[in-house]
Formats: structure tokens, sequence, C-alpha cells
């Protein structure tokens, strides 16, 4: 049963990238015109839209943290979790113990993990801090930084940026490849609209996995008390029949 609920929370999870791709470069309404992008991982987008480059709606940020931003928070690759855009900070003091190099990111910055791409890691910062520089830091100028965040959370943008990458042990992106990938641009009304639309199906799954997960936890309740009582005798076993 643990298994099956597990298996079902993989499937939300993926049945949430389908919706955010199939949004994301055909929008939401089917009766739309549609016309060819000319890029093989798009396919058709509505005829009003744009193509662009990311480079051109978005800047790729370099400011390298130094000792005097050492009690900002760090994100690591670890902080998030895949194909959702779920922050996992845990002690903020342990947070700031951070060493090594690391990005300054303000809020609104878009964070994309380069490192093994298929990960799926992508989280728009709330908040100002420092992050592992596997994280790209893009700053949107032309696009939504929501709408570029689940753009960049879309099976096929993944899929796209993860035949890209380098090195068999630990893949990665570069941000030359990236930034030159056209995506499919509705203007900022449109975007908006499909900004709300994504982020309420994608709350509509974070509950129901939420809701898996507590039962998950209450089945390995269940599993660890039954093992205690039956190995401390409160279940009398003596007439338990062993089947082949």
């Amino acid at each position: 049963m643990i298994a099956d609920k597990e298996k079902l929370i993989e499937l939300l999870q993926e049945k949430r990238q389908a919706i955010i791709s199939e949004v994301v470069t055909k929008g939401f309404n089917p009766n739309v015109k549609m016309k060819d992008s000319g890029v093989e991982w798009i396919g058709e987008i509505p005829e009003h839209w744009e193509l662009q480059k990311i480079k051109y709606v978005a800047n790729i940020r370099n400011v390298k943290a130094s000792e005097l931003d050492n009690d900002k928070v760090y994100i690591g690759l670890e902080n998030i979790e895949s194909k959702t855009g779920k922050l996992l900070i845990g002690d903020i003091d342990e947070q700031q113990n951070i060493e090594g190099t690391s990005n300054i990111f303000e809020v609104n910055d878009v964070l994309f993990g380069k490192l093994r791409p298929y990960l799926a890691k992508c989280i728009i910062a709330n908040f100002s801090g420092r992050c592992t520089s596997e994280l790209l830091v893009l700053r949107c100028s032309q696009v939504l930084p929501k709408y570029m965040f689940f753009l960049m959370l879309s099976e096929k943008f993944i899929d796209v940026v993860n035949s890209s990458t380098y090195g068999a042990k630990m893949p990665r992106a570069n941000w030359d490849f990236i930034g030159n990938l056209k995506i499919p641009l509705p203007n900022k009304e449109e975007q908006k609209k499909i900004i709300e639309f994504l982020s309420k199906k994608s709350n509509e799954i974070d509950d129901l996995v939420s809701k898996i997960k507590e039962q998950i936890q209450k089945l390995k309740e269940y599993r660890q008390s039954l093992i205690s009582e039956a190995v401390t005798g409160k279940i009398d076993v003596r007439d338990y029949n062993i089947s082949n």
C-alpha cells in the first residue's frame, strides 16, 4: 500500500509537469489559431505568441558572495524539491554556516539547477540570500518571473536542457546553451493568466500529495506498531497459518 501511494505521488508530479508543458507552449485556449514555432522541442504555438531567446528576456547574475554576506541564508540544490519548486530550508543557523563559493540572489530572481538538470530544481526567491554556484541566478526583464519559473519546470524544457549536458558522473548544463534557447512568449497579460491557471493546478496537486503523504505516514506508524506488538507478545500469533 505504501509503495502504491508513493507511485501515485510520482504520477501526480509527472502530471504537474505535463500540464505545465502543455500550457506554456500552447496556452489553455483550445480554439486559438496555431503556427509552427520552427523549434523542435516546442512545436506549434499560438499564432499571436512570440519566440525569444532566454538571454534577451532574462539576465544572468554572477555576483559572488563575500564574507560580509555570511549572515545571509544559503540555498543548496538539496534545499530545492524536484519538480515542484518548493524550498526545503531547515535550521537557519546551519544554512548560514555554509562555506565555499556562493552567489548572491535577490527577491524575484529565478534560480535554476544546472547540475543534473533532469532533477528539475527551480525556485523563485522570495528573500535575498546566497546560493550554490550550481544554481543559475536569473533576473527577468521582458518576462514575468513566475512565468519563467513555470517554463523552466516544464517537462519539455527540462528534456532539452538535459540533452545538452556534459560530464558523465556530474552532468551539467551551461548558460551559453540555456541562454540561447528560444522560448514561447505570450504578452504579459496572458502570462498573468497562465500563471494564475498553473498556480491553481499546482496547488490542487500539492493538496493531493500532502494528503497521500499523511496516509503514508499513518501506514508506516501502523506497521511499526504492528511489529512492536508482535515481537513483544501483545499479539497472539500461535494460530497464525503461514501460507506458502
